[in-house]
């Protein structure tokens, strides 16, 4: 299982150019901004969605049907595709904190352009990107790279059209009675200890429909 988590890592080497020049982008227009959060927080991004562009180059190149004629059970090579997600989560996070600590020793802004709170929003949208993963894995497991977009497409735009009849002809909550405040209170205590908590059990759930897709899977 190692070796199948090295070859993703390996496939970020024909990335990593694209990667640099997003990053010095998002730095200039940070600088331009005055407000640091998109540079601490695009090249984290990037690595945690590369899972998802993995999956790609295996089908490109008909690699899950290569792996499976060697001794490794289709449980290992599910779960080394989680395995390398949770090592691009520790990775982005500590180049996060690297860029975070550059941009302050450098840099000096001041406190409107960076602060402690741009770690916990980058940690915030790092969760984020998991969850996405997590909604993501399963669904190219079961259809494939090509299918799954148009599946997730469907469902995106079901959920929003389903939101959008209810807005439209039901008034049953009214925005006066919504606790906004006690709301916005809640996240900003409660909000990255509950979104771990949440992205853990999404992650678990991803993981068995994963396996259960993969095992159906012919080749």
């Amino acid at each position: 299982m190692k070796g199948l988590i090295i070859k993703d890592i390996l496939f970020m080497k024909n990335t990593w150019k694209n990667m640099v020049l997003i990053f010095v982008g998002s730095l200039l227009l940070s600088i331009a901004l005055g407000n640091y959060l998109l540079a601490i927080c695009s090249l984290p991004l990037m690595l945690l969605t590369s899972g998802i562009n993995t999956f790609q180059t295996d089908e490109f190149y008909n690699t899950e049907s290569f792996m499976l004629s060697y001794p490794l059970s289709r449980k290992k090579i599910v779960l080394s595709k989680y395995a390398f997600t949770l090592v691009m989560l520790l990775l982005s996070t500590y180049i996060g904190c690297v860029i975070y600590f550059l941009i302050y020793f450098i840099i000096h802004p001041g406190i409107n352009g960076l602060n402690l709170d741009m770690l916990k929003h980058l940690l915030m949208l790092e969760l984020a990107g998991i969850l996405v993963d997590a909604i993501f894995y399963p669904v190219i497991y079961k259809f494939g790279c090509e299918k799954s977009r148009f599946v997730l497409m469907s469902i995106v735009m079901l959920l929003l059209g389903v939101g959008s009849i209810l807005s439209v002809y039901i008034h049953v909550i009214k925005m006066d009675k919504i606790p906004l405040e006690t709301i916005i209170q809640f996240i900003d205590q409660y909000g990255l200890l509950s979104l771990s908590l949440f992205v853990s059990v999404s992650v678990v759930l991803s993981y068995v429909l994963s396996l259960l897709a993969f095992r159906h899977k012919d080749y």
